[in-house]
C-alpha cells in the first residue's frame, strides 16, 4: 500500500521547534509577532514561510547583524532530531518491515520544509518526498481513493476525504495545532499518537 504521510506535527513535533524560533527573536530583542510561522496560504494574504529568508529580513531591517540569527538556527537544525517525536521512527520502521511504500507529503515553502526534514534524518525512510506548495489534496498524479494518509490537518483531511480518499487516519498530537479542534466526519479514525495508530493496524 502508499501510504502518505504529514510532517509536522505528526512526525515531527513543530510546536517546539517553533518555540526555539521564537527564543532567537527574544535574544535579538524581537517579540514573536515578527515571526508567523502558520499562514493559511492565500486567506488572509500571507505567502508561505521560509524562516532563513524572514530572519535575513528582520536583521536588514532592524540594523541586527545576521549571525545573530542564522548562527543560532544552523545549530538549532544541527540537533534536529531532538523534535522527532519518539514515536516517530518505529512507526515508519514497522511501515517499511510491512513493505509498505512511504511518500511523505509535507505542505509548507519547499525550502524551509526540506530544511527541517534533513534536520530530522528521516529522509531515508521515504520512497518519495512531496513538497505540496499548493493544498495537498489539489495535487495532480496522487491515487486519492486508494492511498492511506496520515495527518494532523482538519482542513487536509475533509480536502482529502471530499477527494474520496478511502483511508484517513488523524493524529491528535497533545501540543499540535489542530488538537483542540473538532473533526466531524466519522469515517476519519482519530488516535493521540502513531504508537496508537500501529497498535490499530496491527489489530486490524
Amino acid at each position: 500500500m502508499n501510504y502518505y504521510l504529514d510532517f509536522d506535527y505528526t512526525l515531527f513535533d513543530t510546536y517546539a521547534f517553533r518555540e526555539e524560533l521564537y527564543k532567537i527573536l527574544e535574544k535579538n530583542g524581537l517579540d514573536r509577532s515578527y515571526l508567523k510561522l502558520t499562514p493559511e496560504l492565500a486567506e488572509n494574504g500571507q505567502k508561505l514561510l521560509n524562516v532563513r529568508k524572514v530572519f535575513k529580513s528582520i536583521a536588514k531591517s532592524k540594523n541586527i547583524k545576521i549571525e545573530n540569527f542564522i548562527e543560532p538556527l544552523e545549530k538549532l537544525y544541527s540537533n534536529g532530531q531532538k523534535f522527532v517525536y519518539t514515536d516517530t521512527i518505529e512507526f515508519l520502521k514497522y511501515l517499511k518491515s510491512q513493505k509498505h511504500k512511504l511518500h511523505l507529503m509535507t505542505w509548507g515553502e519547499k525550502e524551509f520544509q526540506k530544511e527541517k526534514l534533513i534536520a530530522s534524518k528521516l529522509y531515508n525512510y521515504f520512497d518519495e518526498i512531496i513538497y505540496a506548495e499548493k493544498l495537498k489534496y489539489t495535487l495532480e498524479g496522487i491515487d486519492y481513493e486508494n492511498g492511506i494518509f496520515i495527518d494532523d490537518s482538519i482542513r487536509d483531511l475533509k480536502g482529502l476525504y471530499n477527494r474520496n480518499a478511502k483511508n484517513l487516519f488523524r493524529i491528535k498530537r497533545p501540543n499540535g495545532k489542530n488538537s483542540n479542534k473538532t473533526l466531524d466526519i466519522k469515517e476519519i479514525l482519530e488516535f493521540n499518537s502513531l504508537k496508537e495508530l500501529q497498535e490499530y493496524l496491527k489489530g486490524s
